[in-house]
């Protein structure tokens, strides 16, 4: 081994023994959190970001390129791993805006399904009761036709019965104007009859004297 690589490996060896103390630590209060095997959990993003930049910046100090490889390294990792959190993020905020849009078009949906449904009913019960009030304007008219029909046969009735009690009437007239006249005639007839028995009986006087 090389003086430098002598010289560079006490700082890494050094580096890397605070943070495996930092790491058991961490792992533990991941464990009682149950997120020991989420990466991208911020408290070990944080872990690893500090590590790496400790890493980055202390190999860049001492031109140790192994460290500061291996720092970059976890920088890049711990870029992407919170990149991949934010695209886990946005695609659960698209989910859950999806989830609603979708809930929010299905409540639609029912709604208009039930305003139709209502609408169908009102419709229906419009027909029906359109078709109740024609039914009994229907009837109404027959009753008015019904009662102006009987109104017609009862004036019809009277006329008539007028008529026969005028031309009855009219013959009972005739009836004892002839009955009058033959009365009169009679009359007449038995005055003839008093007249000619009494001429009779003059002369039969005359005769006899």
């Amino acid at each position: 081994m090389s003086v430098d690589n002598a010289v560079g490996a006490v700082p890494r060896t050094l580096i890397g023994a605070y943070f495996r103390v930092g790491r058991v630590s961490l792992d533990l209060v991941a464990r009682m959190a149950g997120q020991r095997d989420n990466e991208s959990w911020p408290p070990a993003l944080l872990f690893d970001n500090f590590e790496g930049n400790v890493d980055a910046v202390v190999g860049g100090l001492l031109r140790d390129e192994t460290l500061l490889k291996k720092g970059r390294l976890q920088q890049a990792r711990v870029a992407q791993l919170r990149k991949a959190a934010e695209l886990r993020t946005v695609a659960e905020q698209e989910r859950v805006r999806a989830d609603e849009a979708l809930e929010n078009r299905r409540v639609q949906a029912e709604q208009e399904r039930n305003r139709a449904a209502r609408n169908a009913e009102q419709r229906e019960q419009e027909i029906h009761k359109r078709a109740e009030q024609a039914e009994q304007r229907v009837q109404q008219t027959a009753a008015r036709r019904k009662a102006a029909t009987r109104q017609t046969k009862a004036a019809h009735d009277k006329a008539i019965e007028r008529r026969e009690r005028s031309a009855k009437a009219e013959a009972l007239a005739k009836e004892a104007s002839a009955l009058g006249a033959a009365k009169q005639a009679l009359n007449a007839q038995e005055t003839v009859d008093v007249v000619e028995d009494t001429l009779e009986g003059t002369k039969a006087a005359r005769r006899s004297g």
